[in-house]
């Protein structure tokens, strides 16, 4: 098993899809955890991560990466393995305006997903008022606001102002991720930060399990 989960890392890290599909459905066809499976497609989009910052991938290998990983979801979810549904508004995700990335949201969505929360996906360069009227729309507790350039900075904070001015920011947990860091957090008035979607998935359990969460916190 730990040979398969090695190559699985290794063929996401060389974009390979059809392996990567190939090893997936091995792996649950040998018991594997599906959780187990993701979290090592997850480890390969981070290694892509690191060669798109050296210069060796490029935008478009982001993009494959991601669509990799959606297909890799759709596999696990239509395999029939037994789920946790729970009973909570759907937390509302998405890049905010001026930004398109949209690999680690996809990623944290995927996995969100089959653990079983609900999500709404906006999709990529979302307007403030589309994340507003999602809150006023579904009544969620939580929003999630990407955003890998500069410039969505300004974008989430003015989401964060919107959702003041429409009486929706006590109610509503923001978190960021991407580029950002807790100067960015202030900066844009969030209450959490995280660059590791694993991580961003475990704090919206958190806050959506826990009846007194404490904002302002760094994951």
């Amino acid at each position: 098993m730990l040979k398969l989960q090695k190559m699985l890392v290794g063929a996401m890290a060389r974009l390979d899809e059809a392996m990567v599909i190939n090893l997936v459905k091995q792996g649950l066809k040998m018991g594997i955890n599906p959780y187990v499976l993701l979290e090592e497609i997850r480890t390969g989009t981070k290694k892509v991560g690191e060669l798109y910052n050296k210069g060796e991938y490029f935008l478009s290998d982001l993009i494959v990466a991601s669509e990799i990983f959606k297909d890799v979801v759709a596999i696990v979810m239509q395999d029939g393995v037994a789920k946790v549904s729970y009973p909570f508004p759907p937390i509302i995700f998405g890049t905010v305006e001026e930004d398109i990335h949209d690999i680690g949201k996809s990623i944290t969505i995927g996995i969100l997903s089959y653990s079983g929360f609900e999500v709404c996906d906006l999709g990529v360069d979302v307007p403030a008022t589309a994340f507003v009227d999602a809150v006023k729309q579904f009544d969620s507790r939580i929003i999630c606001l990407t955003g890998l350039i500069t410039q969505s900075y300004d974008s989430m904070k003015k989401t964060v102002q919107l959702l003041e001015e429409a009486g929706l920011r006590q109610q509503t947990i923001v978190i960021i991720g991407g580029l950002v860091n807790e100067t960015v957090r202030k900066y844009t008035g969030a209450d959490y930060w995280s660059t590791d979607c694993a991580q961003v998935v475990e704090l919206c359990r958190h806050i959506l399990f826990s009846t007194n969460e404490v904002k302002a916190e760094t994951v």
